[in-house]
């Protein structure tokens, strides 16, 4: 038997075993995969179950860019907007923080980026977990992780190696994409209509890792836009789901296990810097909620689910290694570490918080303040 075999089996049934415990508490077990990559990452040949954690990633950015068709951005109403401005002043904030912490321009682009980006594919799971997509805040929420995803799609492109000449040749090539999808899409469709699930479903595979090739991480974000744009979201969500399941389980394992050696070195400016991302969202995205129309509960409720850092973070922050910022590669491994758990139990108990913060009024002061502000 090959090796890796054993090291999957090892890992599939650890992985099992932690999804199984949380389970039964109405728990998420993304946090449980990164924990489990902590505790077995140094008796685990992680290197062993490649390519899966990789697919896993790519898989995970595809789905995200499923959720971001021409359907989808048409609905982004003015209250998310509204809400993203102020979101999105956490990348002017974090770009400061990188210069103030001796980065370089490209540094501290890349350490605004990682403070600034939430995890939609955590965050959208968590909402659909505890059933509650229907909720005002909701709505607010996903529209401003769309407009995240999209900044930092952007991001990852100009920062991506290539410099400004690669980056217009990227953008020359998605809006080629883009054209061949206008113009051809529905052909292909109806083409693929006639197709067995495991051809799409390998087509699709081969669709998003030749797309990753050229435009790296982002580039699978790319494919799952496109491939909603011509109509096949809920064909591929359908065929992707499982394999991608186990991919992404696979990934977060590995980076609860590579994060051991990379934190070894770990320094005060990183443990502060992340301390300083959790916080400075916080108070943006109250104010979004605000200026969204939400009341006081529900504008709690949206601050508390951005907390979740992941996919793009980790993205983020293997570019920043990879170009000579181990700082920025601490920050973003460690937010992830610490908010996928922390982000967790905020979104589970957010209720429960915004009732110990806002105790039930009287009768009658309640219905004047509904009166005020009509959605609480």
């Amino acid at each position: 038997m090959h090796p890796s075999l054993e090291a999957f089996a090892l890992a599939a049934g650890l992985l099992a075993l932690g999804a199984a415990l949380v389970h039964r508490f109405g728990f998420p077990p993304l946090p449980v995969y990164l924990l489990t990559g902590l505790v077995v990452g140094e008796r685990l040949h992680v290197e062993d179950l490649e390519p899966l954690p990789s697919l896993g990633l790519l898989l995970l950015l595809f789905s995200v860019g499923l959720e971001f068709g021409p359907d989808r951005l048409r609905e982004l109403s003015g209250k998310a907007l509204r809400a993203g401005f102020f979101d999105a002043l956490a990348l002017p904030l974090g770009f400061l923080l990188g210069l103030l912490a001796g980065l370089d321009l490209r540094g501290a682009l890349l350490l605004a980026g990682v403070i600034y980006i939430s995890s939609s594919a955590v965050i959208v799971k968590l909402i659909i977990d505890l059933r509650r997509a229907a909720n005002p805040e909701s709505e607010v929420v996903l529209g401003v992780l769309v407009l995240e995803d999209l900044v930092i799609a952007l991001l990852l492109a100009l920062l991506g190696g290539q410099g400004p000449v690669g980056f217009l040749g990227g953008v020359a090539l998605v809006l080629a994409y883009f054209l061949f999808a206008r113009f051809l899409g529905p052909r292909l469709v109806r083409f693929m209509e006639g197709l067995s699930d495991e051809l799409v479903l390998l087509l699709g595979a081969a669709f998003t890792a030749g797309t990753a090739l050229l435009f790296h991480a982002v580039g699978a974000f790319l494919s799952g836009v496109i491939a909603a744009g011509l109509g096949l979201r809920e064909r591929l969500e359908h065929l992707f789901g499982p394999v991608r399941d186990l991919g992404v389980a696979l990934f977060f394992l590995v980076v609860g296990a590579e994060a051991l050696g990379l934190l070894r070195g770990l320094t005060p400016w990183a443990v502060g810097l992340v301390l300083l991302g959790l916080l400075l969202k916080l108070p943006l995205n109250h104010l979004g909620g605000a200026r969204a129309g939400l009341g006081r509960k529900r504008r709690l409720y949206s601050a508390l689910y951005l907390v979740p850092r992941g996919e793009f973070n980790l993205v983020l922050g293997a570019l920043a290694l990879g170009q000579g910022y181990p700082l920025v590669a601490q920050v973003a491994v460690l937010l992830v570490l610490v908010s996928i758990p922390l982000g967790a139990l905020l979104i589970r108990f957010a209720p429960e918080i915004a009732q110990a913060l806002y105790p039930e009024e009287h009768p009658k002061k309640r219905a004047k303040r509904a009166e005020e502000s009509p959605v609480e």
